[in-house]
């Protein structure tokens, strides 16, 4: 548990294209305040629907909502019906409650929690009623959600109740399933027309969505509305409430609903009785949809400026997320990228965030094995530490540091004395964790579709950094295993001549000496055939570290197959033939008498040194140096069969 005098709640929600969580994040920011809460807001940009069949990008998002750490906070609010994956839903109240925290469901009724609920009843009826009472419809056809939906069923029970109470008779054929959505209402209507039944005075639908489609459908089959058909939905959308004309509806009470649940907390924290089940009030809000007046040209005007003030800024978005992709595209290093970041901090809608990635993701030299084993490249959640690789407060702009993940950030305790809300936002590929945004919740400045598309791109970016260095480090890795003997590590022939060649060339450029020797390990074929290969490959691998032992300047070394060796580069001012040769048999002595083989290892060893011009190849002073090599190989016969 932090410190700090204020108590901290974890507020859980998900989906970008919900009204209701803006309403929710706003009242929240603004009644914590009042209550001398601290919050710390945990959303992701999906609804998580995907995440229970193993979409792969609602895997990515789901896992902000691991991030939470139980002992940081007292108490959790969570809104259910955003979060569209029950596994993640579940685990949020398990794991509250194996911490004993206290968990509030907002708008979802869950066993063991303090639950707001909203009452929808009320509001359909009084929807229902105005529409028989004030328009005197009495015949009406209802839109219901899902066949077998408990949310859909009770409101045809509330249909067919306020129907029987005003002695209308029930018509099972006026009612349609329109699944909550578009598709499936535009056959309903289309069911409704087909019908032998007349049409009806009107359609009273149980959400917004279905309410918009099913005005639209009748427009486009060519009724005249709000006139011949009256229109209305359910839930308080912005889109009905700007609808052309206002779609009439019903809608739910977010701020007294957060009123409520802080005053929940309150009586948790005072010790107070709390019951299980807690109610709100929906407000119905009258439009033009159903007949009533409207004063549709002010509306219509409002809503038309505020179409093309927002057209206008998505636009201009767009734009800047283009040139932002291509900046940060344009780098060879995450240093690179985060510099040029910089440029677009106004679309953190923040005056303070923070960018965190999981730890080691920054990491440039990874080995070859490593990238190619799926389990170590790619990761999935969050690692205990984090690093922090972008943070800006006010106008100052932080250096990357690195913590403990169990912190949720660097010095949090200072950061909530100082700021009331932290939103934590996830970043990822998807199902690869990168890592989270946190920043502090400015209602005001917020736009979070934008702060969606914005994130989603700088996750893509550093996605693409990162793969752009493994296939860096996998080219590295092959092309040293394409150049390198892989039993001495010595340079192979190929690799010796990209090597060499360039010094070769200066030293004809510039008149200077150059060196090749030659050197050939002395009885291999002996050694193997006494001792065994594992023998051979040890002679093999000394005759190697002794020439790099043997080297003044650095010269380099290669083994070109079998016994065979070279060593060549620029010779040295003081230097000459003998002082290579004396390097090199002094080594030789020296490893005999460091190790006890039962045999020698000893080389047979040619020297050529001079100042090359253009018409002598590199190849002509190595096949001058073999020849000097087989000289002393015929001596070394000779004096061993004396």
């Amino acid at each position: 548990m932090l410190s700090i005098k204020n108590r901290i709640i974890a507020v859980c929600c998900a989906a970008i294209d919900s009204d209701s969580i803006k309403y929710y994040m706003n009242y929240f920011t603004e009644y914590a305040k009042k209550n001398n809460y601290k919050i710390l807001f945990f959303r992701s940009f999906s609804d998580l629907y995907r995440a229970a069949s193993q979409g792969k990008h609602d895997i990515g998002e789901s896992c902000i909502f691991s991030l939470i750490n139980y002992k940081l906070i007292d108490a959790m609010i969570i809104l259910p019906e955003t979060i569209k994956c029950p596994a993640v839903r579940d685990d949020l109240i398990r794991h509250a409650k194996l911490n004993n925290i206290p968990v509030i469901s907002i708008d979802h009724y869950i066993e063991g929690c303090y639950n707001i609920n909203f009452d929808y009843k009320t509001a359909l009826e009084k929807i229902l009623c105005h529409l028989i009472e004030d328009h005197h419809y009495t015949c009406i056809n209802f839109i219901a959600g899902i066949k077998g939906n408990a949310y859909s069923d009770e409101r045809i029970d509330i249909y067919k109740k306020v129907l029987k109470e005003h002695n209308i008779p029930i018509e099972e054929e006026r009612i349609g399933y329109g699944g909550f959505w578009s598709i499936p209402t535009k056959k309903v209507i289309k069911d409704f027309i087909n019908s032998e039944l007349p049409m009806p005075q009107a359609i009273a639908c149980a959400n917004d969505t279905m309410a918009i489609t099913a005005y639209n459908s009748l427009i486009n089959a060519g009724y005249d509305l709000p006139q011949e058909i009256a229109i209305t939905g359910f839930d308080g959308l912005i889109q009905a409430i700007e609808h052309y004309p206002a779609i009439t509806t019903a809608q739910h009470d977010y701020e007294n609903a957060v009123i409520k649940a802080f005053d929940i907390l309150n009586d948790i924290f005072n010790h107070k009785e709390v019951p299980a089940a807690n109610y709100i009030n929906s407000n119905v809000i009258i439009g033009g949809s159903c007949g009533c007046h409207y004063d549709s040209i002010k509306k219509y005007n409002n809503l038309s400026y505020n179409l093309n003030n927002r057209y206008d800024a998505q636009i201009q978005f767009n734009k800047d997320q283009i040139n932002m992709t291509a900046d940060l595209n344009d780098n060879t290093s995450f240093q690179g990228m985060f510099d040029k970041l910089t440029r677009y901090a106004k679309n953190f809608f923040s005056h303070r965030f923070w960018l965190c990635v999981v730890d080691n993701f920054l990491t440039e030299d990874e080995e070859l094995s490593d990238i190619l084993d799926d389990n170590a490249s790619l990761h999935f959640g969050y690692s205990n530490h984090m690093d922090v690789v972008l943070s800006k407060h006010d106008t100052i702009w932080q250096g990357m540091t690195d913590f403990e993940t169990s912190n949720l950030l660097p010095n949090i305790e200072s950061v909530l004395e100082e700021e009331d809300n932290i939103l934590f936002l996830p970043l990822h590929v998807l199902d690869h964790t990168i890592g989270y945004a946190a920043l502090v919740y400015e209602p005001d400045k917020m736009n979070m579709e934008q702060l969606y598309q914005f994130l989603m791109n700088v996750s893509t970016a550093l996605e693409t950094m990162k793969v752009h260095q493994r296939q860096q480090n996998i080219i590295s890795s092959l092309e040293n295993k394409y150049i390198h003997d892989p039993l001495t590590g010595l340079l192979n022939r190929r690799g010796f001549y990209q090597k060499v060649l360039p010094d070769f060339n200066r030293c004809i450029n510039e008149e200077k000496h150059f060196i090749a020797i030659s050197v050939d390990l002395n009885g291999l074929k002996k050694i193997n055939d006494t001792y065994g290969h594992s023998d051979g490959d040890i002679a093999i691998s000394a005759i190697g570290n002794i020439l790099i032992n043997s080297s003044f300047q650095d010269e380099t070394c290669a083994r070109f197959g079998g016994d065979e060796f070279v060593m060549a580069g620029p010779l040295a001012d003081g230097l000459d033939a003998n002082d290579f040769w004396d390097k090199i048999h002094q080594n030789i002595n020296i490893y005999n008498k460091m190790h006890n083989h039962p045999y020698d290892v000893s080389a047979s060893i040619g020297i050529i040194t001079g100042i090359p011009t253009p018409e002598i190849s590199l190849d002509d002073f190595i096949k001058a140096a073999d020849e000097e090599m087989y000289k002393d190989k015929v001596l070394h016969h000779q004096l061993r069969e004396q």
